[in-house]
């Protein structure tokens, strides 16, 4: 009996212990999940913050950036970060963006708080609650934008850049941006990929197909602020009447700069080889065909009239290069603003185009050097060559109004500026943002 008594009387002992050590035990698990979950959000909120800041900061190193746009890209960029970092057992909470931008010292600021419920942690230490953090970004050496889609949305074409199934753009030292405003803004098709330093869409991204591994790299911007086109105050160049009418070549011959009202054909295996200067291509089209080469450097090919489009083919060799110099230096093709034009098609019916749609074509699976700028900001252009296409460009830039990639092409952008004497023109250099904090 007494062994009995004994026994209750440890039992109770015990039950004793263990219910005062147990507010003290779950004190301890709860301070324990606090600082936990503080750990993950802080560590998400400061991957976004710095996020935000060098999106920012790209876009004051643009010209025309306004600074209200420039703040509504970090708010939004911050936040959407943060919910693509962030935990998902994370405890919900409230997040709040505040952006300051300094044009004077070129430099953006990215405040984040997020208000958060803790259990117990906020009792001990004031600062869990809520949680801050701050990135500063500032602009450092010069970048290039190598690619500026200008289509704004019409019925069905929607993107200003088109990535179909297995196309490759390599931007990987310059800017990729897509001025479309539709949600589609920026789209690339099941196994197409885009590397560039920066990816921004006015608009929204679409990856789109059955079992897609659509990439992009580094995740595009979204909700970007459109960039005008940086080339609008550049004059066109003044030329005379026709010097050659509906030119067709199909034998080896030099050409020289002049106006060729209904275009050049070339054919054949024909060698063509260009004389620097400045190429007039009016109310025809440029078409290279069959196994026909066409190269030269010091060029600049003027786009005026309709149908003044160029075609390279599939077996032709393009090896071209811009102007060092001169009133169109840097410009390798310069389209006439005032050309008859839509971007009213769609794009599932290519042979149902109507007349106003421009389509130049990069079909040539040797056309490995297009040195300098191609601005074609009122059409399309279509690569769907077999074989790169650029790669050996020091640089490529590309103003169009929509930018297409069909067949599985790979479109290399390059930016070696110190290899070339070739210039690059005013507005399309930008700034590299870096981290300052």
């Amino acid at each position: 009996m007494a062994g009995t008594n004994f026994l209750r009387s440890i039992g109770g002992n015990v039950a004793l212990s263990v219910g005062l050590l147990a507010p003290v035990l779950l004190g301890v698990g709860a301070v324990a999940v606090d600082y936990s979950i503080l750990f993950h959000q802080r560590s998400a909120l400061q991957q976004a913050a710095d996020n935000a800041a060098l999106a920012s900061v790209k876009e004051l190193g643009l010209s025309g950036a306004m600074e209200a746009n420039i703040v509504e890209l970090g708010k939004s960029y911050a936040k959407e970060s943060y919910l693509m970092g962030r935990e998902l057992s994370s405890a919900p909470g409230k997040l709040s963006a505040d952006v300051q931008v300094s044009k004077t010292d070129g430099e953006v600021t990215v405040n984040l708080s997020y208000e958060w419920s803790p259990f117990l942690a906020h009792l001990l230490d004031y600062t869990t609650n809520p949680i801050k953090v701050s990135a500063t970004a500032g602009l450092a050496g010069e970048s290039l934008v190598c690619v500026i889609g200008l289509m704004q949305p019409e019925r069905i074409a929607k993107s200003s850049i088109h990535l179909d199934n297995r196309a490759v753009v390599k931007a990987d030292n310059c800017s990729v941006y897509s001025n479309s405003v539709s949600q589609y803004g920026l789209r690339a098709d099941a196994s197409s990929s885009l590397t560039a330093s920066t990816i921004c869409s006015a608009g929204g991204v679409l990856e789109f197909g059955f079992g897609s591994n659509a990439n992009f790299k580094p995740t595009p911007l979204t909700d970007c602020p459109k960039i005008d086109d940086p080339l609008l105050s550049r004059s066109a160049p003044i030329y005379g009447g026709c010097t050659h009418n509906d030119l067709k070549i199909t034998s080896d011959r030099e050409l020289r700069p002049g106006v060729y009202c209904g275009g050049i054909s070339v054919a054949g295996t024909s060698d063509i080889t260009l004389k620097p200067g400045i190429y007039v291509i009016k109310d025809g089209p440029l078409t290279v065909a069959d196994q026909a080469k066409f190269s030269g450097t010091g060029l600049t090919f003027y786009l005026t009239g309709e149908n003044s489009v160029f075609d390279f083919q599939t077996n032709t060799t393009i090896d071209i290069g811009a102007a060092e110099t001169g009133p169109t230096a840097g410009l390798l093709f310069f389209e006439d603003r005032t050309v008859p034009h839509s971007f009213d098609f769609n794009p599932f019916f290519m042979r149902r185009l109507p007349d106003d749609v421009r389509i130049h074509k990069i079909s040539s699976n040797n056309a490995r050097n297009l040195l300098g700028t191609l601005y074609l900001s009122k059409s399309i252009l279509l690569v769907n060559a077999d074989a790169p296409v650029a790669d050996s460009s020091a640089y490529t830039a590309i103003i169009t109004g929509r930018l297409w990639l069909q067949e599985g092409p790979i479109l290399t952008l390059n930016a070696d500026l110190t290899d070339t004497k070739v210039p690059v023109p005013d507005g399309l250099m930008g700034t590299e943002p870096t981290l300052r904090n």
